[in-house]
């Protein structure tokens, strides 16, 4: 990979291992299936689900994962039986409260989680989790959606590449908004930096109502993050899609190029899931991943996926792992290159 500018380490909040293990701790105790013991039990998958299916959420109710994951819980559910799936909102610690629960579960089928990356492929660099990626069952792969650069809809800048001009000019002039350091926005925007050979300049909020906010008022020149961030801004004009720092692309911001078609050849992908808790039996693995297909062969979930910025893309439990996989490694590289962990 080429060379990132290195930058002061940042400070992040996260939560203390103690807190983390209380929370697991916690989740075992509460993750008792319903035959009554913790343990995955035999496998009889004729029997499966018999009780409500709970599928954990580590972010805020209302947001793009929340709504996505939402949209599929009756058509999966339907696909599975008569049995619901309850979606459980669990937000804090940068994803990795609700996820901890998930990893803390009993592998019997009835816990389940929703996430988008960064709870598996970000927050175990930093070694503040009492889990790492390879502590779950990936089920199925959902969607994906790429990382974009927002400007305001009268910035001078028509291109990526009229950006990285005027930067190169002006070394540091370009301040984007994001929220937190080390999340895939950051991430995407230091691949860009690498590849192009400028320095940006991040300036972290905690939410992309208060980025898009900063970006409106013209504290920074940019903002980077997911489409569903933008989407309410791009919509009333105010706000316009610069480049796409990801490798798919959403119906609303289709004509708008990624950098590897503007010469660039990187990419950041924010990729949505269900996983489980690790060591789940096979033919629940299956029967729930196979529900999560064909529920994503239904034009009307599909289209409710678009409206959240994400492109539906249905990976097996195998195919879902690899990403997984592939995303924490490149993460760890990009990471350590600029001086992050």
């Amino acid at each position: 990979m080429l060379g990132i500018h290195q930058r002061p380490r940042a400070s992040h909040a996260v939560l203390s291992w103690a807190t983390l293990a209380t929370v697991a701790a916690v989740s075992t105790a509460c993750s008792v299936g319903p035959g009554g013991a913790s343990g995955s039990g035999p496998v009889d998958a004729g029997k499966y689900p018999s009780d409500t299916i709970e599928v954990v959420v580590p972010y805020e109710a209302g947001g793009a994962t929340d709504q996505m994951v939402r949209s599929l819980s009756q058509p999966v559910a339907e696909g599975l039986g008569d049995e619901p799936l309850v979606v459980l909102n669990q937000p804090g610690g940068a994803g990795t409260i609700g996820t901890t629960r998930v990893v803390a579960a009993s592998p019997d089928g009835y816990t389940l989680g929703f996430i988008a990356g960064g709870p598996l492929t970000v927050q175990p660099h930093y070694g503040r989790t009492v889990y790492s990626f390879e502590d779950v069952t990936p089920v199925a792969r959902v969607a994906v959606a790429p990382i974009v650069l927002a400007v305001p809809s009268d910035s001078p800048w028509q291109t990526v590449g009229d950006m990285i001009a005027s930067v190169r000019e002006d070394p540091g002039s370009f301040r984007y908004a994001s929220t937190g350091a080390g999340n895939p926005a950051n991430l995407a925007m230091e691949k860009l930096d690498a590849a192009a050979d400028i320095e940006t300049t991040q300036v972290p909020f905690e939410s992309s109502a208060e980025a898009v906010t900063a970006l409106l008022g013209g504290n920074v020149e940019g903002a980077a993050g997911s489409p569903s961030g933008f989407a309410a801004s791009v919509r009333s004009g105010d706000l316009r899609i610069l480049a796409n720092l990801g490798s798919v692309k959403g119906a609303e911001y289709a004509s708008v190029p990624t950098l590897k078609e503007s010469g660039y050849d990187v990419a950041t992908d924010i990729t949505s899931g269900f996983i489980a808790p690790k060591d789940l039996p096979d033919p629940y693995l299956r029967e729930i991943s196979n529900s999560i297909r064909d529920a994503l062969e239904d034009p009307e979930i599909r289209k409710q996926i678009e409206l959240t910025g994400a492109v539906p893309y249905f990976g097996s439990p195998e195919e879902y792992r690899a990403d997984i996989a592939r995303e924490y490694s490149e993460t760890g590289e990009v990471l350590h290159e600029a001086g992050l962990i």
